[in-house]
């Protein structure tokens, strides 16, 4: 596979950038939260911190 360069190449980082910062923040957020890590389901925050993981990870996949 060839590699991005160039416009392309900085999309590419920037969305996969996204990715990791969404993934970051939710993990982040589960690890910190008490109701998340006693009840092992997710609170209201970390539903929307994973729909903005799953969302920013689909976006990259579709570029």
């Amino acid at each position: 596979m060839a590699e991005r360069t160039g416009l392309a190449g900085a999309q590419h980082r920037a969305e996969e950038d996204a990715v990791q910062t969404a993934y970051s923040a939710f993990i982040g957020h589960i690890e910190e939260c008490d109701p998340c890590r006693k009840d092992g389901s997710d609170c209201a925050t970390a539903a929307t911190l994973k729909q903005a993981y799953r969302n920013a990870k689909d976006q990259a996949v579709a570029a």
